[in-house]
């Protein structure tokens, strides 16, 4: 009868949710001298879900309904989500832990990822709708080809507009990540837990639907940084022009500026298929488009001729072939500063990152 008694309060209580009267901490602990521990876990647990399901979705639904706005705050709501999992299981470890010990924390984490996956996809998949990023892909792809078409075709979506999407697709990914890696780093440092429940509470995060839907996410990000940074590069070179009291032209600056901007941000993402993608078209902006256009002015046609009889333009030409070597020179500099920084910031994320330094 006290079993029965006890349940039906605990139900109760769970049904309300909010302000919670102390006693029901009180009913959960009653479960241990009963010898039932697993399931008042899994009814405290149970309860702990309830409420970071219908927080989530309140606040899901608030976001939903300023979607006609220009901003909205998709990062706070998914910020909000990880803390409330986050605080779940640090102001309730006691009671954890007294239940089951450390497995009792263990399974926790991984009931309450779980409400990761589900709420968490739900705020992703409904920020990916709202910057429409699959008809933006789409967009740029066939902008992609259409430059390979004899007269070309449409200009692509606003370079501008897109660096607004790839901040928040960075922010987004980031949050994932730290959240992930804290998790699981809580779940390493205990001591006393099952070695059969570490593999499945890794599991749930690295390949829950959370994780599958911010790959979808990680998708589109390779493609609109490729596309922005391509577009910029590209601009950088079409408007390059000779700048007063400087040895190199302004595209030297500008397209390692760009190429720094966009590395950084995909090192930033701790995502190493976005590394090697962005490093890779980099790498090949280097290699193709800019090395033609620091080659362009030392092919000029008849140069030697006109350097040697002089006249009105040899200073002018003279000036530019000293400014398009020294385009070269500083290039060379450039292109080892840069990836020294990449190794630096690679040093900071992740060791495994090295692999594919040699790109550059």
């Amino acid at each position: 009868y006290i079993y029965i008694y006890i349940m039906l309060r605990v139900k109760k209580a769970c049904a309300t949710m909010l302000n919670l009267d102390p006693s029901f901490f009180r009913f959960i602990r009653l479960f241990t001298p009963l010898g039932v521990e697993e399931e008042g876990l899994q009814v405290y647990v149970g309860y702990l879900k309830k409420v970071i399901a219908m927080r989530s979705r309140m606040e899901f639904e608030q976001l939903v309904e300023m979607m006609d706005q220009q901003n909205v705050n998709f990062v706070g709501c998914l910020t909000n989500l990880f803390k409330d999992i986050v605080l779940a299981i640090e102001e309730n470890s006691e009671i954890l832990s007294g239940l089951c010990g450390e497995d009792g924390i263990v399974y926790a984490i991984c009931e309450l990822q779980e409400e990761c996956d589900s709420r968490g996809s739900v705020i992703l998949n409904k920020y990916m709708e709202y910057r429409q990023l699959a008809k933006l892909s789409s967009e740029i792809n066939a902008h992609n080809t259409n430059l390979l078409a004899v007269g070309g075709g449409p200009e692509g979506p606003d370079p501008r507009e897109v660096e607004l999407y790839l901040e928040e697709i960075l922010n987004l990914m980031q949050l994932g990540e730290d959240y992930t890696e804290f998790m699981i780093s809580k779940i390493k440092a205990l001591t006393s837990v099952d070695p059969e429940l570490l593999p499945r509470a890794t599991k749930a995060f690295r390949s829950g639907s959370f994780s599958k839907v911010a790959q979808d996410l990680t998708g589109f990000y390779v493609i609109l940084e490729g596309f922005f940074m391509v577009e910029n590069v590209r601009k950088a070179i079409k408007i390059d022009e000779h700048m007063p009291d400087s040895l190199t032209s302004s595209m030297v600056d500008d397209v390692f500026y760009v190429l720094q901007s966009c590395l950084r941000r995909a090192i930033s993402t701790s995502n190493i298929s976005s590394v090697v993608a962005v490093l890779s078209g980099a790498s090949s902006l280097l290699g193709n488009e800019y090395h033609e256009a620091l080659q362009h002015k030392t092919r000029e046609p008849n140069l030697g001729a006109k350097l040697f009889f002089g006249g009105v333009g040899v200073q002018k030409t003279g000036t530019e072939i000293a400014t398009a070597l020294n385009n070269m020179d500083v290039s060379s500099e450039y292109v080892l500063k840069l990836k020294h920084e990449i190794e630096e910031q690679c040093a900071e994320v992740s060791g495994i990152f090295f692999l594919y330094l040699t790109v550059i």
